[in-house]
């Protein structure tokens, strides 16, 4: 009885060791992404979790980070993980050379959403020529911040999106910059009280980030996780489940 004690807990040690655990970050604190850090509940919480049902080797845990801590570790090649959730133009790699990119997980866009008592209306960024945007601090906004720093208008910012959100609900901004997805899940029953401008402020596709630097097998293991028919079916069941469009 003592051996097989000794072999099975000799057994579970070593497929521990042979498990790498592997962090995975994300900036984006706002639902239906990530709903509560303490309760670990969102949408990427569960892709973890999905991950994890793989088998593949890997044990994966997810991470808060703010997007200026994010930088600054790439700026200094200390980033020890993965980035979920972000695009190639975002960390000015359009060429997608500068890092590796998984194949897209899912389709966003943000938009200018403003109170349906007082739309803002926009066709062109210059139809914001002197009103409040709000956004996030850290985040960049193609098209926006050019006009920010030709003084024409005000960028007004927040640490969450649900901060902005109850901005705009207050009128402290004249409109504001949000994942339709996010806007969605805020207003929930009073959409109606809001007004989605017809110009959007971008249309992009969500991926996985990782340093190139001894990351190829972690890349190549994860693509094949994910564009695996298994993982691909639960995962479009998950994103229907949160309302959204199937990968």
């Amino acid at each position: 009885m003592k051996y097989t004690f000794l072999l099975l807990f000799f057994i579970s040690t070593q497929l521990s060791a042979k498990i790498k655990k592997v962090d995975i970050y994300t900036y984006h604190d706002m639902p239906p992404y990530v709903i509560n850090l303490q309760k670990e509940t969102g949408l990427y919480f569960d892709f973890v979790k999905l991950l994890n049902q793989m088998n593949s080797g890997y044990s994966f845990n997810l991470i808060f980070i703010p997007r200026k801590r994010l930088d600054y570790r790439l700026a200094q090649n200390k980033l020890d993980g993965i980035v979920i959730g972000v695009n190639p133009k975002w960390f000015k790699d359009a060429n997608q050379t500068r890092y590796f990119w998984s194949a897209s997980i899912m389709q966003d866009k943000d938009v200018f959403v403003s109170l349906s008592a007082k739309p803002v209306k926009v066709s062109k960024f210059s139809d914001l020529t002197d009103l409040r945007v709000g956004g996030i601090r850290g985040f960049r906004y193609i098209g926006i911040d050019e006009l920010v720093a030709q003084h024409k208008l005000n960028r007004v910012d927040t640490q969450t999106e649900t901060q902005l959100f109850d901005m705009l609900t207050k009128e402290r901004v004249d409109t504001a910059i949000l994942s339709i997805y996010t806007f969605y899940y805020l207003s929930k029953n009073r959409a109606s009280d809001y007004y989605i401008a017809e110009q959007q402020h971008d249309n992009f596709s969500r991926h996985f980030m990782l340093p190139k630097q001894n990351n190829e097998a972690l890349y190549t293991s994860l693509n094949r996780m994910i564009e695996s028919e298994d993982f691909m079916k639960n995962w479009n069941k998950m994103l229907l489940s949160y309302t959204m469009p199937i990968r």
